[in-house]
Order: C-alpha cells, then sequence, then structure tokens
C-alpha cells in the first residue's frame, strides 16, 4: 500500500515538473518573440528598417547608390542654363552696337558727301544775291526740304583787301544774307546757324582779282541731327 503510495507521489512530482517545464519554455518563447517585435517597432519609428536574410541581400542590390545618381541633378543652376540664351543675349548686343555704328557711319556720309551744298559769291564790297547765287540758294532750299534732319552752317567769307574788323562785319553780312533767303524759302530757322570768317581763311591763297573773286563766298558746311 505504502509501495503505491510513493509511486503515485512520484509521478505526481514528475508531472508537476514537467508542466513546470512547459510553463517555462512557453514564456521564453513568448519574452523572445515579443523583444524582436519590439524591435521591429522601434527600426521602423528610426528609420532604419532592414530585411534579412536573401530579402537584404535583394535589398542591397537593388538600392540606388550615389554614384548612380544622373549628373544632370547635381549640376548647379548656372551651368544648367541653356547655351542657346546666353548665345542669343551676346549676338543681341552685337547687332545692337552693328546698328548704333552704322547709323553714325551714315549719318557721317550723307553730311560730307551726299549733300553737297555748292558756294555762293559777291561781287566787291557788296552782299546782296546775285541771280545766279539765287538759283544756287533754291536747289540748297530744296535739298534741305526733303531732308529735314540735315542742319547748315553758312559762312561769310571776304578777299584780302580791307581790314580785319571791315571784313568781319562784312563777312556776317553775307552769312545774313544767305540764310534770310533760304527761310524765306521756307527752311525753319532753326536749322541755319550762321558764322563770319572774314579774310582769315582764304579759298585761294592768290594776290590777285580771280582769287579774290574766288575769297568773296558763302561756304555751307551740312551736318545731320543725332
Amino acid at each position: 500500500m505504502k509501495r503505491k503510495r510513493g509511486l503515485a507521489m512520484l509521478a505526481l512530482l514528475v508531472a508537476v515538473v514537467f508542466i513546470s517545464g512547459c510553463a517555462g519554455g512557453k514564456t521564453v518563447l513568448q519574452e523572445e518573440r515579443a523583444g524582436a517585435k519590439e524591435s521591429a517597432i522601434v527600426g521602423q519609428q528610426a528609420g532604419d528598417v532592414r530585411p534579412v536574410g536573401k530579402e537584404a541581400k535583394s535589398a542591397v542590390e537593388t538600392r540606388p547608390t550615389a554614384e548612380a545618381r544622373p549628373a544632370a541633378e547635381v549640376k548647379p543652376a548656372e551651368e544648367a542654363r541653356p547655351a542657346g540664351e546666353a548665345k542669343s543675349a551676346e549676338e543681341a548686343r552685337l547687332a545692337g552696337e552693328a546698328r548704333a555704328a552704322e547709323k553714325t557711319e551714315a549719318a557721317a556720309a550723307r553730311a560730307k558727301g551726299v549733300y553737297e551744298f555748292t558756294d555762293i559769291h559777291f561781287d566787291f564790297d557788296k552782299f546782296n544775291l546775285r541771280e545766279e547765287d539765287r538759283a544756287i540758294l533754291k536747289k540748297h532750299a530744296d535739298l534741305l526740304n526733303g531732308n529735314r534732319d540735315v542742319t547748315i552752317i553758312v559762312e561769310g567769307h571776304c578777299d584780302e583787301t580791307g581790314t580785319a574788323e571791315y571784313n568781319l562785319a562784312l563777312g556776317e553780312r553775307r552769312a545774313n544774307a544767305a540764310a534770310r533767303f533760304l527761310i524765306d524759302l521756307g527752311i525753319d530757322a532753326k536749322r541755319i546757324k550762321t558764322i563770319s570768317y572774314g579774310k582769315e581763311l582764304p579759298l585761294d591763297p592768290g594776290h590777285n582779282e580771280e582769287a579774290w573773286a574766288r575769297n568773296r563766298r558763302a561756304h555751307f558746311v551740312a551736318s545731320v541731327k543725332k
């Protein structure tokens, strides 16, 4: 009887130990799983989720690197500017300068070459206009009316006879006579200026009647308004 009780107690003890062992193992396994899960959650929050095993290898192979990044993405904005835009701006600047230069050259050419104003002449010690000189001035007026960007300076000149003061006054009268005639023909007075050089700038340096006749004149200097 006692022997049966002893066996029963031994069996009960073994059962208790077995149950305790299973419960402990189960608890350890649950704790390990819980720890792994907590680590995964922390990794997700930190943005450092890394696959393991084959998945880790695949992720490493397919992850783009800084070296594989296209060069255009890292170029500064200045370098990325199309070359055509800079070239067009430079061409436009050069074209503008060329047009300005052409305009200046054309104005100078017209003033010097195209607008040829013939001198008119005067009798000795006179400033009244002769008939042939009036015809010349009418041609000048027609030219000025057709080219309203042209202005003129009328220079009065004399021969070498007489004093410098007298010839300055006489040259002024000759220049004014020509200017008034052009104004009477419709030329704006603002486009005409007068000046007297007297006997200081002779066209012919000779000392005879032929040279003096050539020096008694009104000379016209044309220019183009800018």
